[in-house]
Parts: C-alpha cells; sequence; structure tokens
C-alpha cells in the first residue's frame, strides 16, 4: 500500500457520500463521543470544524460550549506549518482560509491544559494509526502535547482498514477512533 494512492482513495471515496449519509452518520459519531467518560470527564477540547466531508463536529462544539469547556480550534501558521490551539466562545469566531475553517481572531491556549484532541484524518486502521492529509501539521503538534491528552479520532467506518497502514516514525498514532459502528481503542 502507497500513502498518497490510499489517502487519494479514501479521500474520493468520503467527498462522494451523499449529503444524508454525511450528516446521518455525522451525527451518531457526535453523539456516540459526547457519550464517553473522555467527554464527561474533559474540561478543554482542541478539536477541527469540518470541511471536505470530513465527520461534523459543529454539534460537539456547541454542546462544549453549552457545557462550559474550553473549546479550541486550529490556528494555522502557514510559514512555519504549526498549529496553535486558539479559544472560542461562538460558531460565529470560525471563517474560511485557504477553505479551511479556522478561528477568526487568535487566543492561544496552552497545549498542556488540552484534555482531548479531536483529530482529523483520511484513512485509519485498527491499530489506531492514522494517515491525515499530507501535511505533518497534526503529526507536529500530536508529538507535543501532554501524554495525558486523549487523541480521538472521528472516522467514517470506511475509512478504517484492518490491515496496518504504511506508517512511519513521524506517524502518530490515536488512542480511540469513534466511527458510527464501532469505537476502537
Amino acid at each position: 500500500m502507497n500513502k498518497k494512492i490510499l489517502r487519494e482513495k479514501i479521500k474520493r471515496i468520503r467527498e462522494n457520500l451523499d449529503e444524508n449519509t454525511w450528516r446521518e452518520n455525522s451525527r451518531v459519531i457526535q453523539s456516540k463521543f459526547i457519550e464517553t467518560e473522555y467527554y464527561k470527564n474533559s474540561k478543554s477540547i482542541f478539536t477541527y470544524f469540518a470541511f471536505d466531508r470530513e465527520v461534523i463536529t459543529e454539534k460537539i462544539i456547541k454542546r462544549a460550549l453549552k457545557d462550559n469547556k474550553n473549546v479550541c480550534l486550529p490556528f494555522i501558521d502557514w510559514k512555519n506549518k504549526i498549529l496553535i490551539p486558539s479559544l472560542i466562545y461562538n460558531l460565529e469566531e470560525i471563517k474560511t482560509y485557504k477553505e479551511i475553517p479556522v478561528p477568526k481572531v487568535l487566543r492561544p491556549f496552552e497545549k498542556e491544559k488540552i484534555d482531548i484532541v479531536i483529530v482529523p484524518g483520511v484513512v485509519f486502521d485498527i491499530y489506531r494509526n492514522r494517515i491525515g492529509m499530507g501535511g505533518g501539521f497534526y503529526d507536529r503538534f500530536l508529538k507535543n502535547i501532554s501524554e495525558e491528552t486523549k487523541k480521538i479520532a472521528l472516522a467514517f467506518e470506511f475509512q478504517v482498514l484492518n490491515e496496518k497502514l504504511p506508517v512511519d516514525e513521524n506517524d502518530v498514532k490515536v488512542d480511540v477512533i469513534i466511527t458510527e459502528g464501532r469505537i476502537i481503542k
């Protein structure tokens, strides 16, 4: 298996999901996440805001804000290729830059205080390996967070393969994968 070919194949499947399947499966996955002890015991969450037919995270963001949790989205430093956790207080504080939803204002939040990182990805395996979009932004970020921080991926069932992915030492595993059909720990 070649990373690039695998990434493109799964991205194509994801992009061709019909609207109803995408929304309904996202709703199920978000509900499963909110019901976990990880969510219930957390005070701060760093999450992406979905684009390109990723699992939708809007319900999680709204619920976490309602539950008075700190919610951070990735502010992207394109020059240095790093993600900076930035606090948001509502969904109106999100804009689109280079087709990616990001916070309008940078309000840095300490990485050490993040309880959960909701990690995006294109393809995963049952061993919790992950292949992202190819820029390495999340892998670099995940290497520098607390060991206590839970790395949780939200994925559609077709994104999780039974065979081990072609990963290397730069690829960071997640702790948990939540799909519409199962939770992989």
